[in-house]
């Protein structure tokens, strides 16, 4: 079982690659070039992240490409504490707890709290095209959660822009194969990002006016105190999640808009069918999750599946590919909103690491889905529109998404053998 997550191919359609996996004899294998094991399979996948003392979290943000020493040593700077993604336990149920004390974890309480910030937005963004002219919808499913996340945390919007390029610098230097070069200037823009957290964390301490959002609730229930949270910790847990807030809901909307608008009966729906719209959400999680691959350590041997995996191990945990685990799921190629146990799908982790942000991502996603879909229904993509997705090897987000208002032609995205969509 081999992975080249930066490859051409796998770029442009990494169900191809998750078939040939899913089809191996073995779902647990060594890939010397990643040099690190891939774990395939929804029953393992689902147990390795289910599982935090056999399977640290502590490797999740390790680049999967070694750094040059220089780069290790600019990156050294980002001396935050391991909270909430990176962090195992205790540290991690301390931090999550208070995490969840303060943010909504149901679709109820979503609502209630962040659903008239997140329609703001949304209407803003959609009043800020133009109609009749080409769009690359890409900028719509970017600047929705990055804006919303700012809104969500009490960062400056002022910032945003730059926050974006920092963090996409970021998951390049985790996730990708940047250059020695590029290494070296994203690992500034990941102790700038750092830094930038910091600061604002810092400096509403020293105030003493704690601010809105999200900063504001940390600090207030740190109360000055810091065997509840210290400053350092408060700054982490808001670049964790400023870091993860806006890029992987990104991803998962442009998926999800891409293949709603591959049919038009899908997009007719999404305006007026509540049921379809959450269905249609939860079927490009499974089908087209924005995070496909994860990582972790083991902190003992591990047999998993009649395999033996050494301790002190890196494993990529395959996502995507327990997604479309043929066992699990009939035709998993196929992208269709009403199968059975498409909510089983793995999209947002499992286990204790669960996502703490669920509830908030798919308010994005329905809310945006259906304002497009009601005020725009004559959108489609644009002729001639082939998926194409950054080089990464775990975040899954379309490079662009072109789309007219009065489309000639409906073009159904090409996705392995789900060029037959189904409503």
């Amino acid at each position: 079982m081999r992975l080249d997550p930066f490859s051409g191919p796998y770029s442009r359609d990494p169900a191809i690659t998750w078939r040939r996996i899913n089809a191996t004899p073995t779902s647990i294998s060594y890939d010397d070039d990643l040099e690190m094991w891939l774990i395939a399979g929804h029953d393992n996948v689902h147990a390795v992240l289910s599982d935090t003392t056999r399977f640290s979290n502590a490797a999740t943000m390790l680049p999967i490409t070694a750094l040059t020493a220089d780069a290790g040593d600019i990156l050294a700077g980002l001396d935050a504490p391991a909270v909430a993604v990176t962090a195992d336990r205790p540290h991690h149920l301390r931090t999550r707890a208070i995490l969840r004390a303060l943010m909504p974890t149901t679709a109820v309480r979503a609502e209630q709290q962040w659903g008239p910030l997140v329609a703001a937005r949304t209407d803003e963004l959609i009043t800020g095209m133009k109609a009749g002219e080409p769009t690359d919808l890409m900028h719509f499913a970017v600047q929705l959660p990055l804006m919303v996340i700012h809104d969500v945390l009490g960062l400056p919007t002022t910032a945003a822009q730059q926050v974006r390029a920092w963090t996409g610098d970021f998951a390049d230097l985790v996730w990708g194969k940047p250059t020695a070069d590029a290494q070296i200037a994203h690992a500034y823009s990941s102790v700038a990002l750092w830094r930038h957290c910091a600061d604002i964390v810092a400096s509403r301490a020293d105030s003493g006016h704690n601010g809105p959002g999200l900063i504001g609730e940390l600090l207030r229930y740190r109360n000055n105190d810091d065997t509840n949270l210290t400053i350092a910790e408060v700054a982490a847990l808001a670049l964790n999640i400023v870091g993860a807030g806006w890029t992987t809901t990104a991803g998962a909307l442009g998926n999800a808009l891409a293949q709603a608008l591959a049919d038009p009966s899908r997009w007719a729906l999404l305006a007026d069918d509540e049921h379809y719209l959450n269905l249609h959400v939860e079927e490009t999680l499974r089908h087209s999750p924005a995070i496909d691959g994860w990582l972790r350590l083991t902190t003992t041997d591990v047999t998993l599946d009649g395999v033996t995996i050494p301790a002190g191990s890196r494993c990529l945990v395959l996502i995507g590919a327990a997604n479309h685990d043929p066992s699990v799921y009939s035709e998993p190629e196929v992208f269709d909103p009403r199968r059975s146990r498409g909510g089983q799908h793995l999209a947002f982790g499992a286990g204790p690491h669960y996502c703490i942000g669920a509830a908030l991502a798919r308010l994005e996603l329905t809310t945006a889905l259906r304002a497009l879909a009601r005020r725009l229904p004559d959108l489609g993509l644009a002729a001639g529109f082939r998926q194409q997705f950054k080089a990464s090897a775990a975040l899954r987000q379309l490079t662009s998404l072109p789309v007219q208002q009065h489309p000639a032609v409906r073009c159904p995205v090409a996705h392995g053998t789900s060029a037959a969509p189904r409503p």
